[in-house]
């Protein structure tokens, strides 16, 4: 009797002592995503490729779980991710004003004359030579960055063709910075977040927002704001990040951080551009009711000298928040934009 029990008691330590000597690579970490866009979304699509690619370079050590609700709303999403109420989230900056001043530089108007396809991977190149380094991030892990498609004004009257015409139009604005455009356009400033926009446009709350077309498809207002102007250059567009909690990440073994990143950083932006720029192509290609002008030459001009302040702003904010040299950051970035648009 007592021969069997101290086998069996060896046995046990046994199989114990090697449960612990189990490197912690070899351990199996589940990642829990709060997503707060459309299931159908082209975004979504992309991070479900993405999730697969995670599984399969950590040869499924790591996994990525949807959560079956969204963790609090769209502006609170940093915190949510900070906070550990979900390791992987999406964040709009611009969602939170006056909190990530230097991103500001992505939503800045009259900026991108070129493709989502091209726009994603310029923005992230830019991030992580020039702007990782104020860290408007702490606390998560830049999965990545992108800006996405510019915007044109589109609106229940119009189409606008005229600054006079914008003077007390109710304008929802995507963020900080495009409700200061408004602003300067004289038009009111609405800042609400894009999951409210088709109540917004529906019950007569704004007469318009600032739009890519994408937008007009997956957010439901394609037959309520049937006119659209378009600026060159844009009237902005939205930062956007996939974060993940800063200490989840950095439990994970290094191989595992690794390969993370190799599906990550560039690669993700470049995925997330061409899926945002197929989205705008479909739906131009599926909104052939909207009543679509250029901005005349002379609004064009009058928007130009109105908008001056909010990029002369926004480089006093991004200096006091530790960029050393914005207005230089500026001129990088449309130089990364103009060599993206020619190559």
């Amino acid at each position: 009797m007592f021969n069997t029990s101290l086998k069996t008691l060896t046995a046990g330590a046994i199989v114990a002592a090697c449960a612990l000597a189990l490197p912690a690579a070899a351990q199996e970490t589940v990642l829990k995503y709060s997503s707060w866009f459309p299931e159908s979304h082209s975004t979504n699509t992309v991070l479900k490729a993405w999730i697969a690619e995670v599984e399969e370079a950590t040869d499924g050590r790591v996994t990525v779980e949807y959560l079956p609700k969204t963790v609090q709303g769209p502006r609170e999403q940093f915190d949510v991710v900070v906070d550990g109420l979900a390791d992987i989230v999406i964040v709009l900056p611009g969602y939170t004003p006056g909190r990530f001043p230097v991103l500001e530089i992505g939503e800045l108007p009259l900026l991108v004359d070129t493709d989502e396809a091209t726009l994603a991977p310029a923005f992230y190149t830019l991030y992580e030579t020039e702007i990782a380094a104020t860290e408007p991030f702490k606390g998560a892990k830049v999965l990545t960055t992108w800006a996405s498609a510019p915007t044109h004004i589109a609106t229940k009257p119009g189409p606008i063709t005229s600054m006079e015409q914008m003077q007390g139009l109710k304008i929802r604005a995507p963020s900080a910075t495009a409700g200061m455009v408004v602003g300067e356009m004289g038009a009111v400033t609405v800042q609400k977040p894009v999951t409210e926009i088709y109540e917004l446009a529906s019950s007569g709350i704004v007469d318009g927002t600032f739009f890519s077309y994408g937008p007009m498809i997956s957010w439901k207002t394609k037959d309520i704001f049937q006119n659209v102007t378009l600026m060159p250059g844009g009237m902005g567009q939205s930062v956007i990040a996939v974060l993940m909690n800063q200490a989840k990440f950095d439990s994970l073994s290094e191989e595992d951080r690794t390969a993370i990143m190799e599906v990550s950083g560039e690669k993700l932006a470049r995925a997330f551009g061409a899926a945002w720029q197929n989205d705008e192509d479909v739906a131009f290609a599926d909104l052939g009711n909207l009543n679509v002008v250029e901005a005349p030459e002379e609004f064009f001009n009058a928007f130009s000298e109105a908008i001056a302040p909010v990029e002369a702003e926004w480089v006093e904010k991004a200096k006091a928040a530790g960029l050393e040299d914005p207005a230089a950051t500026l001129e990088n970035f449309r130089a990364l934009l103009k060599a993206a648009q020619t190559n």
